[in-house]
């Protein structure tokens, strides 16, 4: 069984914030990690980590309507990604789209606390917990 947490929040709730800090946590505590990028700036990521305690991980960072995601969810699909982690909002079409990952896929839904600063104690700390709840 993969796994998928969606850090689910309203618009500037800081989701993409604290999944690029879990990307810069993941960086630093597995630097052997190959990354392939396909989207990143300092903004918004989306990428595939080879190499995380054995993991083949997927990142996306933006999860609004209109965006990436869904090409995204189905390039970690296709890159047979153990753990993704991305977001969404807490309804509407964000949310049909992590739902329809195959079966194989545990997604859990994580509500994310209102935090706008990229480097705040709180995205840490969200970064964090989804680092403890993905076994990573």
């Amino acid at each position: 069984m993969f796994n998928a947490f969606a850090l689910q929040g309203p618009g500037d709730s800081g989701k993409s914030a604290a999944l690029l800090k879990l990307f810069d946590k993941l960086t630093s505590k597995y630097p052997t990690a190959t990354i392939k990028h396909i989207h990143t700036n300092e903004n918004d990521i989306s990428v595939v980590m080879h190499g995380v305690n054995g993991h083949v991980v997927g990142i996306e960072s933006r999860g609004h309507p209109g965006s990436r995601l869904i090409n995204s969810l189905n390039v970690f699909v296709a890159a047979k990604c153990d753990i993704i982690f991305c977001s969404c909002r807490t309804k509407g079409m964000t949310v049909k789209w992590v739902k329809t990952l195959p079966l194989q896929y545990k997604v859990s839904f994580i509500e994310k606390e209102r935090v706008k600063t990229r480097y705040g104690t709180a995205n840490a700390s969200a970064a964090t917990s989804l680092m403890k709840q993905a076994g990573i």
